[in-house]
């Protein structure tokens, strides 16, 4: 059974680094920083899937509705120890260095900096931070998911879903999310999270 808390490196009971029994949403920080789960409209969501891995998730296809493919993931082709996120025209969009200490870029999004400084795992691990387009989000696991939520005060806004699948991988992400410029963040995102290799 997929459980996203040991992916992404949160603090949970079925994590064996874990040492705390606590297995539950997140509640509302002093700060906002942790979101929490408050009723309010379904976002309407986009599907998007990594599929075709080869053998793993380093090396895939994301298709989008109807089918089509909005981006390639490839890894140590042609450079050894990069991975590369290249939309439906070939360009890259963010890469990733596999470095003693990763690093991570996406283009016109992200600068070039250390995974484990861009998907900051909070302390207590309970939730990581993320930064894009000026904007702090926080990435929390929700039940058999993961997800992609605004931070401050108030109630958080869900702008992604992260879940694993029997080979492959769903990401969900809000319409209005796309609208803000974040599919190529959440696509890089989501790799990152769900690669299986040290991003701290």
């Amino acid at each position: 059974m997929f459980n996203p808390y040991a992916q992404g490196g949160w603090q949970n009971s079925r994590n064996p680094n874990a040492t705390s029994s606590r297995n539950t949403i997140p509640q509302p920080s002093v700060y906002g920083a942790v979101p929490f789960v408050a009723s309010g409209p379904t976002p309407m969501f986009v599907s998007f899937r990594f599929t075709s891995f080869s053998p793993s998730i380093l090396n895939s296809t994301v298709m989008g509705p109807h089918g089509k493919t909005y981006f390639h993931v490839t890894t140590d082709v042609p450079t050894p120890g990069v991975t590369v996120i290249s939309n439906s025209n070939n360009q890259p969009t963010a890469i990733v260095e596999w470095l003693r200490n990763p690093m991570v870029e996406v283009r016109g999004f992200v600068h070039k900096q250390q995974t484990s400084d861009w998907l900051a795992l909070a302390q207590g691990k309970r939730y990581r931070t993320m930064t894009a387009k000026n904007k702090t989000f926080v990435w929390a696991p929700d039940d058999d998911s993961i997800c992609l939520y605004s931070s401050g005060v108030g109630a958080p806004e869900t702008y992604a879903r992260l879940t694993r699948e029997d080979g492959a991988v769903a990401l969900e992400i809000t319409s209005e999310a796309i609208q803000l410029g974040l599919l190529d963040v959440c696509v890089a995102a989501a790799l990152l999270l769900q690669c299986g290799r040290k991003i701290d």
